[in-house]
């Protein structure tokens, strides 16, 4: 149509309209330009301006179809070599506002375009677009429009010239595009570069330091360089956990870190939250104070949000890019931190495990030797003296308390082993006292740690429990408490009991469990700093048994201590087991 046009120079206004109107073939160039194809200006801009009354046809096209054009354009952007790989919100960034922005042509609507063109061109650019993939977009946008009014019904399909101010528009937001991109290349290009670079040197240093935290402990740090590059009297970072709380602050008026942030930039936020989106949100504050603020990431659950706040001073539009690209950065590096802290808690488990496997076998081949020897020694005696009846009775007795002793040590082997498969053990429920267990238990640890049990409380506490398992907390709690706590001291049991609860308390007085160590003092393999420095042997598994037999008659366990009150270990165990034992076993 433009080269019939063109041929026309000199025909009157009316013999213009006249071709313009009948050509029906949409076959104009995407690069139209009235002007340059010979036109006295006289002739064409006129002509344009008097059909912008019906340029509404056009904009009812956009607004009727607007999901069908965005179908083409998606499916023809997408074959850039630059988009393969891109989720479908990062392909289309602000593509569908800003065709909807074409449909209207108040002085609101051309700014709103310039802002949206401004925004789509800073993604494209961190999605590693070149400039010709850029201007190829809005270019095949046009394109779109075009095809999409020709399937539209002959009667009803607009005038091909009224394509023409929409086209010019597309050429000129793609010739926009172009002196945006290579301005704004060279003005922030050294300072974008210098930094992130400053900001990965950062995240660098706290990542090789475990005890600096990880990155999200230097975010303040990070603030203070993003703020040289977007000015702002307050920039913050607000980070989700539960919800949105601030995590680093700076400028004039700072945030309060630890808590929610402005209760204003709420809907800010929210809508932040609910979009797919890498741009940035701005808005006008009361006050005619400003805010831009940038999802961390750019797309995928929301981690956190960077924002900005001024007073009255619009943010430059180069101002905003950077925040988004900053923005872009810090959702890598907080992922990263979180990735890298998540590995190096594993490699740390992993080591740990390694050592204790390696103590566990050292330890389990010492204890084993002891009561295996004693009794291959007393097997021995039995042997050479089989006249001595009440010798070999002692020695056979030692024989079969060693075997005891090792099946115990294998018993508790199996059920740390259970317990940390997180099974509930099995019991072997009967009627038992638990005030003459703790007395007995107390009688049998006298030769080997002193007179220093002191069994106070009721004098029978009956229950239907295991009276095995109530032996081995008993035993454990005890043991530990004459081991562990001060020397020549006394170690409480105190028993009491209601209708429907038993309780039994261990208290030692002597140096307390450090806070940091209560949450891990139940695990199997587990042993206190104290402990480990103390040349006391053990295995870490006496706490964990206790919780594992406590927690099969469907009671519980806890640990109070300080430097004034000492260490008391407290059991509560329901007055009958068997209701919890025929959960955990599936019988009624």
């Amino acid at each position: 149509m433009a080269a019939a046009v063109s041929a026309q120079d000199r025909r009157s206004e009316t013999d213009v309209e006249t071709i313009l109107s009948a050509d029906r073939a949409f076959c104009l160039p995407i690069a139209f330009q009235p002007e340059a194809k010979g036109l006295p200006l006289s002739s064409t801009l006129p002509r344009i301006y008097i059909y912008v009354g019906a340029v509404a046809s056009i904009a009812q096209v956009i607004r009727d179809k607007h999901a069908a054009i965005m179908r083409r354009w998606k499916k023809l952007a997408a074959t850039a070599a630059s988009a393969k790989g891109l989720s479908a919100p990062a392909l289309e960034t602000v593509m569908s506002r800003y065709l909807s922005a074409l449909a209207d042509d108040d002085a609101s609507a051309v700014k709103e375009r310039r802002k949206l063109l401004e925004s789509h061109l800073a993604s494209r650019l961190r999605q590693g677009f070149v400039l010709p993939e850029i201007v190829s977009e809005l270019l095949t946008l046009g394109r779109c429009i075009a095809e999409v009014c020709s399937d539209v019904p002959e009667r009803e399909r607009p005038d091909p010239a009224l394509l023409v101010p929409i086209l010019a528009e597309l050429q000129h937001a793609a010739t926009t595009a172009s002196e945006i991109f290579w301005q704004h290349l060279r003005e922030d290009e050294q300072v974008e570069k210098g930094l992130l670079r400053r900001l990965q040197t950062i995240a660098t240093a706290s990542r090789d330091d475990p005890h600096r935290g990880g990155f999200t402990a230097h975010l303040q740090e990070a603030l203070a360089l993003i703020v040289e590059g977007v000015p702002a009297r307050c920039l913050s970072i607000a980070l989700m956990d539960v919800e949105l709380t601030v995590a680093a602050a700076v400028g004039a008026a700072p945030e309060t870190c630890g808590g929610p942030p402005r209760p204003d930039l709420r809907d800010v936020f929210d809508d932040l939250a609910r979009s797919e989106e890498g741009s940035a949100v701005e808005r006008t504050l009361e006050h005619d104070e400003r805010v831009v603020a940038a999802r961390l990431p750019e797309h995928g659950p929301l981690v956190g949000i960077l924002y900005a706040v001024r007073a009255r001073e619009p943010f430059a539009a180069r101002e905003v890019r950077r925040l988004e690209a900053i923005a872009a950065l810090l959702g890598v590096l907080l992922e990263n931190s979180r990735l890298y802290a998540a590995l190096r808690l594993r490699i740390e488990e992993s080591e740990t495990e390694k050592r204790l496997r390696e103590t566990f076998v050292s330890v389990l081949a010492h204890d084993l030797r002891g009561p295996l020897s004693v009794s291959r020694l007393a097997a021995a005696a039995i042997a050479k003296m089989p006249e001595a009846a009440d010798i070999r009775q002692k020695l056979a007795d030692r024989v079969v308390s060693g075997i005891d002793r090792a099946d115990r040590m294998v018993t508790d082997l199996l059920d740390a082993n259970r317990i940390r498969a997180g099974e509930r053990l099995a019991l072997d429920l009967g009627s038992c006292d638990l005030a003459a267990i703790a007395r007995e238990v107390a009688g049998e640890l006298a030769p080997v740690h002193g007179d220093r049990f002191a069994v106070s409380g009721d004098s029978s506490v009956q229950g239907i429990w295991s009276a095995e398992h109530l032996r081995r907390i008993v035993t454990n709690l005890a043991t530990n408490a004459a081991k562990y706590g001060a020397p020549d001291t006394p170690v409480e049991l105190d028993v009491h009991a209601t209708d429907a609860v038993a309780t039994l308390s261990v208290h030692n007085a002597g140096k307390p469990i450090s806070a940091d160590e209560l949450p891990r003092l139940f695990e199997p393999f587990s042993r206190t700093r104290s402990s480990q420095h103390s040349g006391i042997a053990g295995w870490g598994l006496g706490l964990a048994l206790v919780k594992g037999s406590v927690e099969a008659h469907g009671g519980s366990v806890s640990v109070q201590s300080s430097q004034r009150k000492g260490t008391t270990f407290t059991v509560a165990l329901p007055r009958d087991a068997r209701p919890f034992q025929a959960e955990a076993t599936g019988t009624r």
